[in-house]
């Protein structure tokens, strides 16, 4: 299981063994080079914790169990969760700023505890199983230790279609469970008990202040969680896109650095979508040493089984690629990057927050009004208009819950063979418990901190981790959060401005052409390079009734995508995207080795 996850900690290796207790450890070495190694115990070793990510507020933490008693042996952030444990119990996490997955050992109560971060930074997935409860930061470890044969879960594979991501606790894999961000899982005396320690749904308005107070008070939080994220003892960089976000995030740490800081951008050959001449003016005017990439077309196919076998289930996003690409050159100089992940949930950011609104808004006209309005939307140009016509007919709930669908639920019904109602169920109660009464933009950035959120940091995750390479996200910082979410929402949208606080300091810090730039989202022309000649002998395959995943799917339904989006007659590149991960994943998965992607007449290789 351990050495599944060689790339995540290629700097050293642990494991400690108990009766029927094993934890195991890949380090990837940041803080304590030395004194630092895991499995780590307490004094009387009691106490043992295996722990992937970082500790912000570990001094402060160490300075407080110090004055109560505790003895500290190495100058580790893991070290404190031995001894807050200790001093805590199961409430440690409350006291925790971080990005942090974690199980702790406790011998004398024969008890695990597995601990995931507030937002779902770092990964935690586990399996109960006759043999007892499996845990690791990836699912392939699991596999490794389970002997079973994967198989896919349909709901999973609904929900992935939707949303092109499985949310909250499910996965891909049929019998893998994901632990919820900000929940603790107790396993003792044969059973496992998961409960919440802290929610983003729980958070309270706060009393309302003015724009000019709210972009002070994001100024201190992000200078304060800016520096407290730049702890490192190896070379640390910032992942500087061309945005506000990245930009944001690189101004704090070029300020905080003693130094050259080191900036890396992604372009693309393709010169709409290419930011790289933001990036480089952004890095300019802060003095960093910039790196920058170029991602072509071609990369996706090279490199999409390998991909799929590091993020373990099918890729969200075709933006894995050029952040794999990215996050390589990066390791190439740091092994630490700051990042803007996680402003756009938390401070509206998307342009679909714009559809929530208007979907409120139109909440309160009869159905046969808001069908009227939806027809004559249709009719205006643009992806954005055919979406917000898709939506207008449905009820808030479901508007909101479909805001953020990639493919319409009638067309994933009917490629499966099987309506989308239980596949929906667990995001459905998330909506419900994120909403805010009168609010809709408040709703959605609860409910998508707790979705779309989970989609976007896997995402870093697992293809930063690929690389050695550590991620961190100022933007999530704790403190930062609790305020932000309590923000009003006419302090983040108000008429067309999105991000209304995040742009008003971005005005201060960043040139006038990154502010008033149009939001990219780290898009890449999917449509036109699944037009090139690249692709089509890829999306035959699709057809190959053959192939072991084409059992998962209706032919006559899939056959008509593929063909129409051939001819030129529809643009289904985003239904092709998620199709062709399925396949690819069934492949490296399931039947094992990805034997026809090696085929010499196809695109495709491992």
């Amino acid at each position: 299981m351990r050495d599944t996850l060689a790339h995540r900690g290629p700097d050293g290796a642990g494991v400690h063994c108990c009766g029927a207790v094993g934890l195991g450890h890949r380090r990837l070495s940041i803080i304590d080079l030395t004194g630092g190694g895991q499995p780590l115990a307490n004094e009387d070793q009691s106490v043992w914790v295996t722990f992937n990510g970082e500790i912000y507020n570990y001094r402060e933490l160490t300075r407080r169990l110090t004055s109560f008693g505790h003895r500290f042996r190495t100058q580790s952030d893991a070290e404190v969760l031995v001894h807050g444990y200790e001093q805590y119990g199961v409430q440690l996490p409350c006291h925790l700023n971080g990005m942090f997955a974690f199980a702790l050992h406790d011998i004398a109560h024969s008890r695990i505890t597995l601990v995931r971060d507030h937002l779902g930074i770092k990964p935690l997935f586990y399996a109960l199983t006759s043999e007892g409860l499996f845990f690791a930061s990836e699912v392939k470890a699991i596999l490794a230790a389970v002997n079973g044969t994967a198989e896919a879960d349909p709901l999973a594979l609904q929900e992935y279609l939707t949303f092109r991501h499985v949310a909250w606790d499910r996965t891909f894999f049929q019998g893998i469970r994901r632990l919820p961000p900000g929940h603790v899982a107790v396993w003792e005396t044969g059973a496992l008990s998961v409960q919440p320690y802290w929610s983003v749904a729980r958070q309270q308005p706060a009393t309302t202040p003015n724009l000019a107070t709210a972009v002070e008070a994001l100024d201190g939080h992000l200078e304060r969680a800016v520096r407290s994220q730049l702890m490192s003892e190896v070379p640390l960089g910032t992942f500087c896109s061309g945005g506000i976000d990245s930009g944001l995030v690189t101004a704090y740490a070029a300020r905080n650095t003693p130094g050259t800081l080191h900036t890396f951008s992604v372009g693309f050959d393709d010169h709409a979508w290419d930011e790289t001449p933001l990036a480089r003016e952004t890095a300019a005017r802060f003095g960093t040493e910039h790196h920058s990439t170029l991602a072509r077309g071609t990369d996706l196919v090279d490199v999409l089984a390998q991909l799929i076998r590091y993020h373990d289930e099918p890729l969200s996003h075709p933006n894995s690629v050029p952040l794999y690409w990215l996050s390589r050159l990066a390791r190439q100089h740091v092994t630490v990057v700051l990042t803007g992940e996680g402003a756009d949930e938390l401070l509206c950011g998307y342009p679909r927050y714009h559809v929530a609104r208007l979907n409120a808004v139109a909440h309160y006209l009869p159905r046969w009004a808001r069908v009227a309005g939806a027809r004559l939307i249709r009719t205006a140009p643009g992806h954005r208009a055919a979406f917000l016509a898709r939506l207008l007919p449905h009820a808030f709930e479901d508007a909101v819950l479909f805001n953020s669908a990639y493919l319409d639920p009638k067309l994933v019904a009917a490629l499966t063979g099987n309506p989308l109602a239980e596949a929906t169920a667990v995001r459905r109660a998330l909506l419900r418990e994120s909403m805010v009464p009168g609010d809709p933009i408040g709703s959605i950035s609860r409910y998508e901190l707790r979705t779309y959120l989970g989609c976007a940091l896997e995402r870093m995750d697992r293809m930063t981790m690929a690389c050695g390479l550590e991620g961190r996200v100022p933007f999530l910082d704790v403190p930062l959060v609790e305020w932000a979410v309590a923000l009003p929402s006419t302090l983040k949208i108000k008429g067309a401005s999105a991000k209304r606080v995040v742009r008003q300091l971005a005005a201060r810090l960043l040139s006038p052409r990154v502010v008033r730039g149009p939001k990219s989202g780290f898009g890449l022309p999917l449509a036109a390079w699944f037009r090139s000649s690249a692709y089509t002998s890829v999306l035959r395959r699709l057809q190959d009734a053959r192939h072991p995943a084409a059992s998962y799917f209706d032919r006559r339904v899939l056959d008509a995508l593929v063909e129409t989006h051939l001819a030129g007659r529809a643009d289904h590149s985003e239904a092709l995207w998620l199709l062709l991960n399925v396949y690819v994943w069934h492949e490296v998965h399931i039947t094992g080795e990805a034997t026809w992607l090696n085929d010499a007449n196809r695109s495709l290789s491992c």
